[in-house]
């Protein structure tokens, strides 16, 4: 038997194949499969490979507003007012911040509340938070993430500012706050009695709100804001690009594309290498 098998979207290639056998038990499929490259010769495969290639290019990015961190303290300073909901959101963003944290990783939904024990294995409690003693930084331990696939716990160390954007102090603060709560529920919710679930929805449409009032027009703020304005003010600030890939946990290349430039940077930079002098001959 031949047979024409087609590949992932990005970088397709046409394999020939015959005499397929399966073999297995039940509920499982292995193929054995002999290989021949005689057709790859043909121009017709060529013109056909390069039709698919145009046709599954790759889709153009999306733009992510970064919320960078003199975003976040102006977004803070809206936030003054002393009640519960405030509190909560002063840390969830200072911690998503200094986490490169994408939103998911620190909400969840109401139906989430269901899971009863199995809670803390999926999602953050309040045991996921120690503060130091001397306040000095805090360790959070993530129990599942994108970059934990097998759900080992991931422990980031996250060092304390001492300014209005402070993780370890807002988190301090939350603390105090919330002492009518176990320290085995969730970590963040929406009312201090009511207890809603901390969802998605919420946070991006508060980040959206906030972020409007604040005259940073409403802009494409959405999950990865805080991960993407972290990778890019990182840099900003001369992080290398090996410690932006160590403090966003990326174990690839991907963090290049959290990296956002403004359109200033973009003409200096294309400045910068019109007039740098050649150092070679």
């Amino acid at each position: 038997m031949q047979t024409w098998a087609s590949a992932p979207r990005t970088g397709v290639y046409l394999i020939c194949a015959r005499n397929v056998r399966h073999t297995g038990r039940a509920g499982s499929s292995r193929a054995q499969v002999d290989f021949f490259a005689d057709a790859f010769g043909d121009p017709r495969l060529e013109r056909t490979i390069q039709g698919i290639n145009r046709d599954h290019n790759e889709p153009e990015r999306r733009f992510r507003t970064p919320l960078i961190r003199p975003h976040l303290l102006s977004i803070l300073h809206h936030l003054q007012a002393p009640n519960y909901d405030n509190i909560v959101l002063w840390a969830a963003f200072t911690l998503a911040f200094a986490g490169f944290l994408p939103i998911r990783e620190f909400t969840y939904r109401e139906a989430d509340k269901e899971l009863g024990n199995s809670f803390p294995q999926w999602f953050l409690t309040k045991k996921s938070i120690q503060v130091a003693g001397d306040g000095a930084h805090m360790e959070l331990t993530i129990p599942a993430s994108k970059t934990d696939p097998f759900r080992k716990g991931i422990t980031l160390t996250i060092a304390a500012t001492l300014d209005e954007g402070c993780p370890v102090q807002a988190m301090k603060q939350l603390q105090a706050t919330d002492t009518h709560r176990s320290a085995h529920v969730l970590l963040f919710c929406i009312g201090k009695h009511k207890q809603q679930a901390f969802t998605w929805e919420y946070v991006v449409q508060r980040l959206q709100y906030l972020a409007t009032i604040v005259g940073l027009g409403q802009g494409r703020w959405n999950e990865h804001s805080f991960r993407r304005g972290a990778a890019t003010w990182a840099a900003q600030v001369g992080i290398t690009e090996a410690e932006i890939q160590t403090l966003g946990r990326w174990r690839s290349y991907a963090y290049k594309v959290y990296i956002e430039y403004t359109r200033e940077e973009h003409i200096a930079l294309s400045r910068r290498f019109q007039y740098h002098r050649a150092t070679r001959s």
